[in-house]
């Protein structure tokens, strides 16, 4: 384990050299029409899990420094969101046509890590560690409430990109981008529904009610909605076709929405 202090100190140059890496990967995922345009995505790829390895021990490091998972403040929380983009999109890229989007997972890490470098030297005072308050410290509902939602938001991420891709192209490629964006949507459902539960057992612990309205859960609920709809109609009805990429593009902005701005209330810590 290191001390809190080089901990610390390591972050900076480790996230200069993570957002040259994940850029250099989304370079590498755009080839030109060449013969090696095969080798060039591969070498992407090699980019990009390198670019995770570095990135899982920036988590580290921080978790050193505050001795809780990375989910205090906007900084910390860009951290965690950036590597589990990453993360779920090498975990799923098996799937057919989900490869594609590799564009997307390191263009989005790319910029979430780049804005915590700017972070890093414009707004010291953003990222140097924080502690939970005392109540949420002590109890592992928080951190049991909050990773499940943040690895939603990255397949959402995921899912938004594949159905914003899926308005445009011929008839034989969208139906497999609606797939991709299908594929994504289902288990970040799983744990955005599972975040909600569990954010009431820890409101119940720490505040004494399952449930307290503040504005960071009523738009939780108001996401979720959204991107539930989206399940539904995500057959391959004319009109379910229509409808499916524009409510995944509402669900997405209504969850950037409610992690940038909504966080007051209860949550007010982030």
């Amino acid at each position: 384990m290191f001390d809190p202090l080089t901990a610390f100190t390591l972050e900076r140059p480790l996230l200069i050299i993570l957002s040259t890496l994940y850029g250099l990967a989304l370079v590498f995922y755009c080839p030109p029409k060449i013969n090696a345009k095969r080798a060039i995505k591969i070498t992407g790829l090699a980019l990009h899990i390198t670019a995770l390895l570095i990135h899982s021990f920036v988590l580290f490091l921080r978790f050193s420094s505050t001795r809780h998972a990375p989910f205090a403040g906007l900084y910390e929380t860009l951290l965690f969101v950036s590597w589990s983009t990453s993360f779920v999109f090498l975990l799923l890229s098996w799937k057919r046509g989900a490869f594609g989007y590799g564009r997307a997972a390191a263009a989005t890490s790319w910029i979430v890590i780049f804005a915590c470098l700017m972070l890093h030297v414009f707004a010291y005072e953003k990222v140097v560690p924080r502690y939970l308050p005392a109540v949420l410290h002590t109890s592992p509902w928080f951190e049991l409430h909050t990773a499940p939602a943040l690895l939603a938001y990255a397949l959402f991420t995921l899912a938004f990109f594949a159905a914003l891709t899926s308005l445009g192209g011929n008839k034989e490629v969208r139906p497999v981008r609606r797939s991709v964006a299908s594929f994504y949507l289902w288990p970040g459902m799983i744990l955005f529904t599972a975040s909600l539960g569990l954010g009431g057992a820890a409101s119940r612990l720490a505040w004494g009610s399952w449930w307290v309205w503040n504005p960071k859960s009523a738009f939780s609920l108001i996401t979720w909605g959204l991107f539930f709809l989206a399940l539904l109609l995500r057959g391959e009805k004319r009109w379910a076709k229509r409808v499916f990429p524009w409510l995944m593009i509402a669900g997405f902005a209504a969850m950037i929405f409610t992690y940038l701005f909504m966080n007051k209330g209860l949550h007010n810590f982030l």
